[in-house]
C-alpha cells in the first residue's frame, strides 16, 4: 500500500494547538478517511498549530466599521479557532456582508448569527484564482482579510475588480514541537525499497516552510527522483516549494480533500480518486 503523509492540522477547533486528541472538526480525519477508502495509507504529521493572537483582535475591534464595507475569509480555520477560545466576534463582522474564498467556511459563517450573517459572494472554485476570475466588479469596495501572519493577500490582485484588501493577521500558524521526530519516524515509511515511493501532502506554505525547518535533510529528498513526491494545495503552497528548489511537484486541481485524492490519481495511476 502506498503511504501518504497527512500534513494537515489534525484538528481545526483548537485555540493554542491544533495537534489535539479532540478530533470531531477535524478535516485530517476527513482526509484520511477519503485516503483510505481510495487505497492509500495515510501517515498523520501534523505540521501546522494555531495560536490566535487576541491582541490584534482587540486592536480590531476598535476599528470603525465605517473604514470596511464586508469581510474576505480566506480560510476556514479562523471561525473554529475563535469559538474554541471562547472569543466573541466583533459585532460589527456580523453586520456586514462576507466574500468567502472557498464554500468550506460557508456553514461555519451562517452559523455565527443571530442575527442571519449575509455570505455575498462564494466562487465555484474553491481558489483566489477561482474567486479572481468570478467575483463582479465591485464599486471601490473596501474588504478587511482577518488572516494568519503568514498568508497575505495581495492588495493589487483584487484592484482590478474594485476591491480594495486590507489584510489584517489574527493568527500564527506554528510548527509542532514533537514534528521533527516524528518526520523521522514516518519518512523511512515514504521511501520503501521494494514499493513505490509515497507522497507528501501540503495544505499550506507554512507547512513547506515548518517541513524545512523541522527536518531540512528529509525535505530536501522532494526534490530527488526516488524521494516522496509532493503534492501542493495550490499556488502559495507551490510558491513555497519553489523557494527551496523544489520544482518537481503536483499541484492539486482544487484546494480541498478532492484536489488532493484527484492530484494522487495523476501520481499513482493504478489508484482510483
Amino acid at each position: 500500500m502506498i503511504a501518504v503523509l497527512n500534513t494537515r492540522p489534525l484538528t481545526e477547533t483548537s485555540s493554542a494547538s491544533l495537534d489535539s486528541p479532540d478530533r470531531t472538526a477535524g478535516d485530517s480525519t476527513e482526509l484520511n478517511t477519503a485516503l483510505r477508502a481510495a487505497g492509500f495509507e495515510p501517515i498523520e504529521v501534523p505540521l501546522v498549530e494555531l495560536v490566535l493572537l487576541t491582541d490584534a483582535l482587540d486592536l480590531i475591534e476598535k476599528l470603525s466599521s465605517h473604514h470596511y464595507d464586508g469581510i474576505l475569509l480566506s480560510s476556514p480555520n479562523l471561525i473554529p479557532l475563535m469559538r474554541h477560545s471562547g472569543r466573541a466576534f466583533p459585532a460589527a463582522w456580523l453586520e456586514k456582508p462576507w466574500y468567502l474564498i472557498s464554500s468550506r467556511a460557508k456553514a461555519d459563517v451562517e452559523s455565527l448569527g443571530p442575527p442571519p450573517v449575509t455570505i455575498a459572494f462564494v466562487p465555484h472554485e474553491p481558489s483566489l484564482d477561482g474567486f479572481l476570475r468570478e467575483v463582479p466588479l465591485q464599486s471601490k469596495l473596501r474588504l478587511i482579510h482577518p488572516c494568519s501572519t503568514k498568508t497575505r493577500l495581495e492588495p493589487a490582485l483584487f484592484q482590478s475588480k474594485g476591491i480594495d484588501v486590507h489584510n489584517m493577521a489574527v493568527y500564527e500558524p506554528r510548527c509542532p514541537e514533537n514534528a521533527p521526530t516524528l518526520l523521522e519516524q514516518a519518512w523511512p515509511r515514504l521511501i520503501p525499497q521494494s514499493a513505490p515511493q509515497g507522497a507528501v501532502l501540503l495544505a499550506s506554505g507554512s507547512a513547506v516552510h515548518h517541513l524545512f525547518a523541522a527536518a531540512p535533510l528529509l525535505a530536501r529528498t522532494l526534490s530527488q527522483p526516488d524521494g516522496p513526491v509532493p503534492v501542493s494545495i495550490g499556488s502559495s503552497t507551490s510558491r513555497a516549494l519553489r523557494m527551496y528548489g523544489v520544482e518537481s511537484f503536483v499541484q492539486a486541481p482544487t484546494a480541498d480533500t478532492a484536489g488532493f485524492l484527484a492530484a494522487l490519481h495523476t501520481v499513482f495511476p493504478g489508484k482510483q480518486p
